[in-house]
């Protein structure tokens, strides 16, 4: 294990996101929620939810990392050695467990537990993290007999509901760079391009305008490729008379905003231009719907009430929406934080976030779509990223 003496230069404090402030809070609000749930020592595996407490960030974090919590101590990294520097210059805490190429990083993992005083007490994990496999949490347990292991994927969950007031400036940073990026693919999107030119044509604009990497590659999908969901670019030429999709992110310290949009290179078709409608009509709708205080199910009926209204409900095959925030690969969203779906009875506060996204099929070969991020305000709700929803170039 590294001393606090040994990591985070002088000046390493002005290049963390938050202040010491916002991440000594954060840590109580975790340290409270794990009272709450039973558990001594919670360990956290996804990149997000390490990035949300301590600010430590790599585009390595397809390895093995952790973050452990305990009620008492600092906050400990356990990282592989070739991302130490990473830890020294970007992470508020100051203490890690570095593993090697040659170690079983689990097994790190449950000697820097052992060394806390985790053996036979309630040890949380990160159950849902993409990145802690199967086998980590095997060998974890296989090295900690007598321990106790619980399901502690949603410690963090009301805490990364809510927003602070910088989350809040990060994400309409986000919002701004995602508007040139729409703007310029907008452009990008006619007869005789294709859909590569739309993708580099976002990712130029978004990232000159100040975007970091995106949460996830921009789905662009042109004719009759339209009705496949989360598809990227492929080459595909645009001709006249096509629909064109693009949904996409841009990101800001790891906070991120996203739209859809549809456009169609001519005069759309009569079930083409009722999707259109629809779809803006149920976004209009779910965003009227939202205040302190209503339900994730009560925005999903007012979303979904219009669509079925508009004759499409076999169509709409999405939740409303979900919360977004923390954007790291491979997605931009927190629907594990927070959904906005049907029968969902947790409350919307003043500071949540949400992409709000009524995408309709309507057609074997057709979806239309049109979305906004949302923040919910004490007022009702405040859009803080769109873009003309015209269907027509």
């Amino acid at each position: 294990m590294i001393a606090d003496s040994d990591l985070l230069p002088v000046d390493a404090i002005d290049q963390l996101p938050f202040t010491p402030a916002e991440y000594d809070a954060r840590l109580t609000a975790c340290r409270q929620a794990m009272s709450e749930r039973g558990i001594d020592y919670l360990v956290l595996n996804s990149p997000e939810n390490i990035y949300y407490l301590s600010g430590f960030i790599t585009k390595g974090y397809y390895v093995f990392q952790a973050l452990v919590v305990t009620h008492t101590s600092e906050p400990i990294l356990v990282v592989r050695r070739y991302e130490q520097a990473n830890v020294e210059r970007l992470s508020y805490y100051r203490c890690a467990a570095i593993w090697q190429d040659t170690d079983v990083p689990a097994e790190v993992l449950a000697r820097t537990l052992a060394d806390l005083g985790a053996a036979g007490k309630t040890v949380g994990v990160d159950a849902n993290a993409v990145f802690f496999t199967v086998s980590a949490y095997e060998t974890l347990r296989a090295a900690m007999p007598g321990t106790k292991f619980v399901n502690a994927s949603t410690v963090l969950e009301k805490c990364r509901a809510i927003k602070s007031p910088q989350e809040i400036a990060y994400i309409r940073r986000a919002a701004e760079a995602l508007s040139v990026g729409f703007r310029a693919a907008h452009e990008a999107a006619r007869p005789g391009r294709t859909e590569n030119d739309v993708a580099a044509a976002f990712h130029h604009a978004a990232i000159s305008a100040g975007s970091e990497y995106m949460g996830s590659a921009p789905y662009v999908v042109s004719g009759p490729r339209t009705a496949l969901p989360h598809a990227t670019w492929a080459g595909r030429r645009i001709e006249k008379g096509d629909l064109v999709l693009v949904e996409g992110s841009a990101n800001w310290k790891r906070y991120s905003a996203a739209l859809m949009r549809t456009w169609c290179m001519g005069k759309p078709s009569d079930s083409v231009r009722r999707a259109a409608d629809v779809s803006k009509a149920a976004l209009d709708a779910a965003i009227a719907a939202i205040k302190p205080g209503a339900t994730s199910g009560e925005i999903d009926d007012a979303c979904r009430g219009t669509v079925a209204r508009g004759g499409l409900a076999h169509a709409f095959l999405h939740r409303t929406g979900y919360s977004i925030g923390v954007g790291i690969c491979p997605g931009w969203g927190e629907g594990w934080v927070m959904d906005l779906k049907e029968g969902d009875p947790r409350v919307l506060q003043p500071g949540m976030v949400f992409h709000m996204v009524p995408v309709l099929f309507p057609e074997p070969d057709v979806s239309v779509g049109f979305s906004a991020t949302v923040l919910v305000t004490n007022a009702g709700a405040e859009i803080i990223s769109d873009y003309p929803r015209e269907i027509e170039c």
